[in-house]
């Protein structure tokens, strides 16, 4: 009986102890899983004539919304063209060209500010634009990694017309994040370049006052 009563009390202690050590044994190993980020929405593809006072005029997508830009040294035909639903701006300049060495400077100060950017990218890649009936020639750079701006672009007739582009999106640079937005986007600069036409017109600040236009693009 005393043998009993001892192996009745020693058993449920054993198993207990069994369990334990057999959990242990058994510890699952926990891994992170890969950090995921927000399904983001892409509307369907429709453009639409972005004409203004200036001396060109393209196609953008609906979804975006053109302004007179607001940067403090702005000129007369410069604009940023914001896709809001994306949190991204395209940010352009306009220069006319006076003569050949102007237009050599507007070239090369654009490649200066690219290769600024791609120290901290992981590539440059150019993409040449040609476009001879509508004297369309330039360049369309993408840059890749974490650099602050994605994608550039500058456009010229080599004769009368300079075009810049940058495009910068308001969040820290984190290429998997923007990554798919980044694609989408893309098409609508492609867009951009091959819509673009030149326009013989005055730059507004110097048309007559009596005919300028308070219109705001």
């Amino acid at each position: 009986m005393k043998f009993l009563r001892i192996t009745a009390v020693l058993l449920p202690t054993c198993l207990l102890l069994s369990t334990v050590f057999q959990s242990c044994d058994e510890e699952e190993v926990y891994t992170p899983r890969p950090r995921g980020y927000f399904r983001i929405e892409l509307p369907e593809k429709k453009y639409v004539s972005y004409s203004a006072e200036c001396p060109y005029e393209f196609e953008i997508p609906n979804y975006a919304s053109m302004y007179r830009s607001a940067a403090p040294n702005a000129e007369p035909c410069w604009r940023d063209l914001n896709f809001g639903p994306f949190k991204a701006t395209m940010y352009i300049s306009y220069k006319p060209v006076q003569s050949d060495s102007a237009l050599a400077n507007f070239i090369n100060q654009s490649w200066e500010l690219t290769e600024a950017h791609s120290k901290v990218s992981t590539g440059l890649r150019d993409s040449l634009i040609i476009r001879e009936q509508d004297r369309v020639f330039g360049s369309v750079q993408l840059l890749g990694g974490n650099a602050a701006t994605q994608m550039q672009f500058y456009f010229t007739d080599s004769t009368k017309h300079f075009l810049r582009g940058s495009l910068y999106f308001y969040a820290a640079p984190n290429k998997d994040s923007i990554q798919p937005v980044l694609d989408y986007l893309k098409k609508d600069i492609y867009h951009l370049a091959s819509t673009l036409k030149w326009k013989d017109v005055p730059l507004p600040d110097e048309k007559p006052r009596s005919t300028t236009s308070t219109n705001q693009p």
